[in-house]
């Protein structure tokens, strides 16, 4: 089942949110022994766990990496509209690498319709993570956990309650143990996150709607 299309206009149910709260509050206390002291809010997150661009020198011309490295350069800088131009070419070209990192710059822009790309995109790089279910992020100055939409009921694919779960403790787990974009999922964050109860059922049914999860393939 591949992942629903979102309008970023459509309204969260009352009932859900007050549900993310309760479960925000359960997986805390459960987990953590301890309250939860940032918000957990329904969104579309902007994060994504995929592998950072590596340049295929083999396959392009001098220009064509030349145009590429500046491509590059303009995401590191965050000039992501400008990046996103410079991108397009090497996405018609189905350009391994520059396609990631042509994702992550529709994440960042936040377009609407970024995921119907990248399920696009992934049918030429299999390996790219393209709708994540959860993120840290800081909006308005203030750190939030996003828990995508999709989960929702009201406007979503209705997950079970322990879906929910196991993504707003994953979430948690990257705060308490402070991990880096660098290295997202060390042996101790992997082991921690395998103990979560009913986690198999969980990251199945993230897959089977095209959300990411640590695991690359079946379980």
């Amino acid at each position: 089942m591949g992942a629903r299309r979102f309008n970023i206009h459509e309204q969260i149910s009352s009932a859900d949110e007050l549900f993310l709260a309760r479960l925000a509050a359960e997986v805390s206390e459960c987990h953590f022994r301890a309250p939860n002291l940032i918000e957990v809010r329904w969104g579309i997150p902007s994060a994504s766990e995929a592998d950072e661009p590596k340049l295929e020198p083999g396959r392009l011309t001098k220009a064509q990496l030349a145009d590429l490295e500046a491509a590059v350069n303009l995401f590191v800088n965050r000039h992501y509209h400008d990046a996103r131009t410079a991108l397009e070419p090497f996405v018609d070209m189905n350009h391994e690498e520059a396609s990631k990192l042509y994702i992550k710059v529709l994440q960042k822009l936040r377009v609407p319709d970024w995921d119907k790309t990248a399920r696009r995109i992934n049918r030429v790089s299999t390996d790219t993570l393209f709708v994540p279910a959860g993120s840290t992020e800081v909006i308005d100055g203030q750190k939030v956990f996003l828990i995508h939409q999709g989960l929702s009921k009201s406007i979503g694919h209705d997950a079970p309650r322990c879906v929910v779960k196991y993504v707003i403790h994953h979430e948690m787990l990257h705060e308490q143990l402070g991990t880096s974009a660098d290295n997202p999922h060390p042996p101790l964050f992997r082991r921690l996150d395998r103990s979560f109860p009913e986690r198999v059922r969980s990251v199945r049914w993230l897959q089977k709607h095209s959300f990411s999860t640590i695991d690359g393939g079946p379980l």
